[in-house]
């Protein structure tokens, strides 16, 4: 079976935050602020990185409160740049439940936007 899961994050949502650190103390786990903050355009990083945790949740099919937390979705990044998610116990549960064993994502920036797709199979 394949799914597939797309999110659209506005950057300036990311600017406007009054408390980035509590948001990414929430979101994100600590090898993710780490890459995070390595980047110069943190608010792109931060909006890319979120948008494919949405992707990730809308590909399986559940919502943000349904037993898994973002921080707990880490996306990480190859060598290249290249983005994946780390199948930890939790995501690897999820994925079984759906009988699908892969998963691919891919972020993108344009102007104001980062943009994720997450396809899984």
């Amino acid at each position: 079976m394949m799914e597939i899961g797309i999110d659209i994050v506005e950057i300036s949502r990311i600017e406007k935050m009054s408390n980035i650190n509590t948001f990414l103390e929430k979101n994100f786990s600590k090898r993710e602020i780490e890459y995070i903050l390595q980047k110069n355009s943190s608010a792109n990083t931060i909006a890319g990185i979120f948008a494919c945790k949405e992707a990730f949740l809308k590909a399986v099919g559940i919502g943000l409160f349904a037993g898994i937390r973002l921080c707990e979705i880490e996306v990480l990044h190859q060598q290249n740049g290249k983005p994946y998610i780390e199948i930890t116990p939790q995501i690897n549960y999820y994925l079984q439940s759906i009988n699908t064993s892969s998963i691919s994502v891919s972020i993108s920036h344009d102007g104001l936007y980062a943009i994720a797709e997450c396809l899984l199979s």
